[in-house]
Parts: structure tokens; sequence; C-alpha cells
């Protein structure tokens, strides 16, 4: 059943630097899919011929670039300010100004530069997100961005990219894989940044495919929660203008291999009899809606 969801642990980290969930946003499975993607780009950027003595350090700088800030995320969400460590900070000031490697190639080959300052582009524009967040974070509050920009030009690129008759291009797949490789920490990062700033915003929580009863809930995400923790579960009825609560418990965990996906299952503890009436009642209109779309 297709609805919007949030869960968030009942009890966050409040006791370290800053504010944190206690949300492992990069679990073995999302390490697993970087790693792949980061092989696959290596892969084809050595296959590159022309020009390939500029491409290639910048690769290289994208790589660590993007790292950096997967380090940082992973400080952050672990209630660590990256602030506090004087080494990651200068270096953040550093990255800050963009990837080095990249000026050369202006002159040189103005049309790939274009296509490496569209992933510096959206780079530049997450790592400043996350900066600012940082900055004003403190033990009680992770300080989100409200609105982080979706869409961004390397998007609509990456998508072109995908024509069949490209996928024999070195350069072509070469950036295809640098940029899925940021993707993934960029998500991570952003899942972070939600986890903290999307709570008060229903219409904006992720529409997700459930497995939904009457006492609990099974949700795919690509974050990772713990066994047997407390976490409140909210929907939000759009339709109906309505949000509902329940107190839950995470009862299992299962690893989605295909999906690089982690499953998550909620009982939901002493549930609320009218919350748990109306959702009776949506889950039902749910499967008659289903039911009406079958041909007999």
């Amino acid at each position: 059943m297709p609805m919007r969801v949030f869960v968030t642990p009942s009890s966050p980290i409040t006791d370290l630097e800053i504010y944190a969930t206690g949300i492992d946003y990069f679990p073995p499975l999302t390490l697993k899919l970087i790693e792949e993607q980061l092989a696959v780009s290596h892969g084809w950027s050595n296959k590159i011929q022309e020009q390939k003595e500029l491409l290639l350090p910048l690769f290289n700088e994208i790589y660590e670039a993007v790292e950096f800030m997967g380090r940082g995320a992973i400080q952050a969400s672990k209630g660590l300010s990256p602030r506090n460590d004087p080494s990651f900070w200068l270096l953040m000031n550093d990255k800050l100004k963009g990837f080095k490697s990249l000026e050369i190639l202006k002159k040189q080959a103005p049309k790939t530069h274009s296509y490496f300052k569209q992933i510096e582009d959206k780079y530049l524009y997450y790592l400043n997100s996350f900066f600012e967040s940082v900055k004003a974070s403190t033990a009680e509050e992770f300080s989100a961005n409200p609105f982080i920009l979706e869409g961004f030009k390397i998007d609509e690129t990456i998508e072109r990219f995908s024509n069949p008759k490209l996928s024999t291009i070195p350069l072509v797949q070469a950036i295809i894989g640098v940029t899925a490789y940021m993707d993934s920490y960029l998500n991570a990062y952003k899942q972070l940044n939600d986890d903290n700033g999307i709570r008060k915003s229903p219409s904006r929580w992720p529409l997700m495919e459930a497995n939904i009863s009457a006492s609990g809930i099974a949700l795919l995400f690509s974050k990772r929660f713990k066994e047997q923790q407390k976490v409140d579960v909210f929907m939000y009825f759009f339709e109906n203008k309505k949000i509902i609560k329940f107190d839950g418990r995470i009862v299992n965990l299962r690893s989605m291999e295909m999906e690089y996906k982690e499953r998550i299952a909620i009982n939901f503890d002493f549930p609320d009899g009218s919350s748990q009436d109306f959702l009776m009642h949506k889950i039902q209109e749910h499967e008659l809606s289903l039911c009406e779309d079958l041909d007999f």
C-alpha cells in the first residue's frame, strides 16, 4: 500500500557533540554499492584514451572529495561534530573551493569541462548544505537544511547518457559511474538531513510502498535501524489531511541484496484504538480500489 511514512527512533542521541537520531546511513549494503560504483567508474576511466593525463587526476579528485563528505556525514550521524576535528575542518574549507583539476579542462576540452562542472555544481551544493548544518548544530538540535534542491543539470545529462548508443564510450560510462558513486554518498547525507528537517512537513515525507496491517508495518530503506529499537511511526493521509502516530518496535531486520535495501519490520506497541480503526479503514479502502481494477 503506497503511503507517506516517517520513522524515527524514539530515543535519539542527545548527549554528544551534536544531536543525532542514531540511524545508520551507511549500512553494509550501501557500502557495498558504493564500492561497486567506484570500481565501475575506475574501470571505465582507465579505458579513456583522449586527454587521459587531464581526466584521471580529475576523477581521482572527485572520488576523494566525495569520500571526504561521506566521512563527515558518518561522523555527524554518530553525534560527532566534524567542526571539532581541526584537520577535517581545514580540509572542508579547501573542498568548498571546488575541484582544482577542473579548470585546466576549460580551454582544452570545453564540452567535457561542462559535464564535470555539472558534477561539481551538485557536489558543492550538497557540501555547502552540510557545512552550514554542522556550523549551526548543537547537542540539542541538528540544524538541517529545510529544503534540499532536487533535479540538477548533471541528472539531465546522465539521463541522456543512458542512451544504448553511448554504452561503449569510456568517458561517458566513467562519468555515469562517478556520478552514481557521488549520488550514493549525497543520498545518505540527504536522508540524515531530512530525518532532522522534514518531521514537521508531512507532505514531504517519502511516499513508500508499505506492507501494512493494523498491528505493524514493513518498509524498505537504504538506511538501517537497530533490532528491538523503539521507534515513532508517523503516517500522513493527504486526502484526509490527517496524521496518525504509532509507538513501534523493530522486530525484524533483513538485508535485501538485489535492491541494496534494508527491510525493516515494526510492530505497533499498544496502538491507540481510534488510530488503529482509521488505519484499518484506509487499508480496506485500498483493497477495494485494487478489486475495482480487476477484470472478472
